[in-house]
């Protein structure tokens, strides 16, 4: 399955680290990730969101990363995600169980 993943990233200073950990967690249960936190530094906010909304179209499923309800962009990307009928996952309870 091919998943985006959705999480804070303005304001929160280790945002990289995180989803990176994110994206590993998926890769070894064998999903493609794309990850939004591997974009270039220097974009204006809606150049990311606008990026970041197309990774999503070409995903399966969306990933809200724990803190995503604290995130504007998450928050857009989830209401994206279910008018396109995307699969919508929640890393927490991926983590407890191991699998999707």
């Amino acid at each position: 399955m091919i998943v985006y993943l959705a999480g804070r990233i303005s304001g929160d200073g280790g945002y990289r680290a995180k989803f990176a950990d994110a994206e590993m967690a998926l890769r070894e249960l064998g999903h493609v990730v794309l990850n939004p936190a591997m974009l270039p530094n220097g974009l204006e906010y809606e150049a990311y969101m606008a990026i970041g909304n197309q990774m999503l179209l070409a995903a399966d499923a969306i990933c809200l990363l724990p803190d995503w309800q604290s995130s504007a962009g998450a928050q857009r990307e989830r209401t994206v995600a279910m008018k396109n009928h995307k699969s919508i996952l929640h890393y927490d309870k991926i983590n407890v169980r191991g699998s999707i």
